[in-house]
């Protein structure tokens, strides 16, 4: 689910509140926060009478996104004196529970009010809004935390030569480890990637190495991807306006720039990485590759999503059903008690070996399969927007799982 950034403070309730999905006191209850929760402020915003603010919560093992009023917020003044001197303040860059970037590390900014807009641009992929923004407030007052920021978001965007002379201009006004280390994976990359030939289709920008790749096939490539794109959003709702950056490599460059594990055959990063043998075109398993990490990209749009539903969805919905031996490994490791909870099979996978991946992509798409046969188009689409929902329904489908090892023509319990 690409880099998001989230701001830090500690701030938290003064007495037990409930977190809503809006401003107003009409609007949803997302969870009952008891006194003393710390919170994670995002920004804050007008609300129908009293200022509000978006906030992330940790809760008995869940995460929640919600909205605050200050009035419940026991803090304040130290968040507002952080925005008022400009001091600095931690940022962690996730990956949405996917796979995580080179570029993946903590990031340190100046809470102003230009780096929390920015940084809330770069949460929603308006990549080159938050460059303009940052550009601006460069020339004001040129900060190497400013120069970070702007180069995340060029990074995003795919421009890495761009991002690189951020990077260093941050750190020729201020050392630091993450930045440089920043620097060095994004060079690698730089001079592993020959893709630089560019196409365009409707939703796509496609970035790919015209030498190993025949146009033709950057052609269908795009094709590939619009449609993919049109049929999730259209399934699901994924609310992404941004073009999906696309990048298309030979398998050699691919696991030269981001360092894939061997069993990787595409990634999503934050834009989608697809290797291809040099010289041929498309085929059955290259376009369900497309389809698959596209489906990703949609899915992005819904913010922090744990990786099962990620790669369960990305699997369904790209046209994958499960095959007889990989439903034989989840009998057996449901029969042994072997079976990994989905709540562990939350964070990237970049550490599994190739079995360890197999059962965990089968077991993922099982799952998958149950909860669109269980809510339909509409009730996935409701539960992506409502995240929180997402533990207990694991939890369920956890036992549906286990039962099947008990089921001995192998199928799973409706």
């Amino acid at each position: 689910m690409g880099l998001f950034l989230f701001l830090f403070l500690a701030v938290s309730v003064k007495d037990q509140t409930p977190l809503r999905s809006g401003c107003s006191a009409e609007t949803r209850e997302i969870a009952a926060l008891p006194a003393g929760t710390v919170v994670q402020l995002r920004y804050s915003l007008s609300g129908e009478s009293i200022p509000c603010y978006k906030v992330g919560v940790d809760l008995d093992g869940k995460h929640f996104d919600g909205y605050l009023p200050a009035s419940v917020l026991d803090g304040l003044e130290s968040f507002a004196q952080s925005r008022k001197s400009a001091g600095w303040v931690e940022v962690k860059a996730t990956s949405a529970e996917q796979p995580k970037p080179k570029l993946d590390a903590g990031v340190k900014i100046r809470a102003s009010a230009a780096a929390l807009h920015a940084n809330e641009l770069i949460n929603d992929n308006r990549y080159e809004e938050a460059l303009n923004l940052l550009d601006a407030e460069i020339k004001r007052r040129p900060e190497p935390a400013l120069f970070t920021l702007a180069g995340m978001a060029a990074w995003r965007a795919d421009n890495n030569r761009r991002a690189l002379e951020y990077f260093r201009k941050s750190l020729d006004m201020a050392p630091d480890p993450q930045v440089e280390g920043f620097v060095k994976a994004l060079q690698k990359e730089f001079n592993s990637d020959q893709s630089i030939t560019k196409l365009y289709g409707v939703r796509v920008a496609l970035r790919f190495d015209s030498d190993a790749i025949p146009v033709e096939t950057a052609r269908q490539m795009i094709g590939i991807i619009d449609e993919t794109l049109a049929q999730v959003s259209q399934q699901l709702g994924c609310p992404n306006e941004e073009k999906v950056i696309t990048i298309a490599q030979t398998w050699e460059a691919y696991r030269a720039s981001v360092g894939a594990v061997e069993w990787s055959g595409g990634m999503y990063d934050g834009r989608i990485r697809v290797p291809m043998d040099r010289g041929k075109g498309m085929d059955a398993n290259s376009r369900r590759t497309l389809a698959h990490e596209a489906t990703h990209a949609c899915l992005s749009a819904f913010g922090r999503l744990p990786q099962w539903v990620h790669e369960g969805l990305a699997q369904k919905l790209s046209g994958a059903s499960l095959p007889p031996a990989a439903r034989a490994a989840i009998v057996a490791a449901a029969h042994d008690g072997k079976l990994v909870p989905l709540s562990q099979l939350s964070g990237g996978w970049g550490g599994l070996n190739s079995q360890e991946a197999g059962l965990a992509y089968a077991q993922a798409l099982a799952a998958a399969d149950l909860l669109l046969k269980d809510f339909g188009n509409d009730g996935v689409r409701n539960i992506l927007r409502n995240p929180e929902r997402i533990g207990p329904i694991a939890a369920e489908l956890d036992k549906r799982l286990a039962q099947e090892g008990a089921t001995p023509r192998g199928t799973l319990v409706p």
